[in-house]
Order: C-alpha cells, then structure tokens, then sequence
C-alpha cells in the first residue's frame, strides 16, 4: 500500500441521505486530489505499462486497482461518511462513495472528463431510495461515457439493469 504524507483522515460525516450533498462533497475531494502531486505520480505509476491513448485501458488498470487494494466497507447505519482520496489510498477501505471519487480522481488527474452518478433501485410514495454511487469517464475516442464502478466489478450491467431513478453531476470536466 503507498504512503502518502499528510495523510487527511475521514474529514466529513453527514448526517441524513441527501445524494445531493455526497456528491457535492465527492467533487470537492475530486479537486483537493487532483491537485495533490503524489496522487499524479501514483497515478501514472499505475498506468506506466498501458499504450498511450488507450483510455479504456487506463480507466480498466485504475477500476481494477480499487477493486483489488481498497475493501469495501459500509457506513455506520445513520451517517455518511466521505472519504478524501488520499485517506482511502491510506486506510484501504472506504464504501461506494470513497472508492468511486478515488476511481474518479484517478481519472481526472490523468485528464479525464469524469461525472458521479447516484443511482435508486427501489421507490417509495416519498421518491426513489438513493443507495448507490458510481462513476463514469468521458472516453475521447468512442466519444461515450464509460460506467466504472469498482463495488459490484464485472456485475455492473445487472445492477444498472436494476436500476429506477438515477442523477449525476461533473466532477472533471
């Protein structure tokens, strides 16, 4: 696991469920780390091997980093709690929000166009049941936004099938 001086530990906890301000938030930390210089170098030392150009590649080596070195962990039950990148490199773990704006800085900070997705598989008579976030990057030469979510892996397809109400907002643009 890297080291990353000046380390900043979970600074954030919100009370409540408002997908609004999580993803506010995950764009905050998105642009705190893409002006992080260790979190570049660290970037490119993950892509160090991948063809120039190849985007899809690049987004496939960063998604499949998070996968395999962070551990997904739940919030406690009635709080959110957001990660900063660097604190998610640090602990190792995080729940959908840290991976995904950790996933998304990655990408941003190699130059990608990156958006954040909530997502709602269920309703009620008060609205959707937000309970998921993910991301997705702009993928120049296909000109078409590609989902990377490093929670459900390779089973991101049936979760999007599943999927009722969803809203997203930029993080790189």
């Amino acid at each position: 696991m890297p080291h990353l001086a000046g380390l900043t530990r979970p600074s954030l906890q919100l009370s409540g469920a408002d997908p609004r301000v999580t993803l506010d938030w995950m764009v905050e930390f998105t642009n705190q780390g893409m002006l992080d210089v260790e979190i570049r170098l660290f970037a490119e030392k993950l892509v160090r091997n991948v063809f120039p150009h190849d985007y899809l590649s690049e987004y496939a080596t960063f998604e499949n980093w998070v996968r395999t070195h962070i551990r997904y962990s739940r919030d406690p039950t009635t709080i959110e709690q957001v990660k900063t990148p660097r604190a998610v490199i640090e602990t190792g773990t995080g729940d959908c929000d840290c991976l995904t704006s950790l996933l998304g800085t990655l990408c941003g900070t190699m130059g990608a166009k990156v958006r954040y997705v909530a997502g709602a598989f269920s309703k009620t008579s008060d609205g959707p049941i937000w309970s998921h976030v993910w991301c997705e990057a702009f993928d120049p030469t296909t000109k078409a936004w590609v989902v990377l979510d490093p929670v459900p892996g390779r089973r991101v397809a049936v979760m999007l099938d599943k999927l009722v109400d969803a809203m997203a907002v930029m993080a790189v643009a």
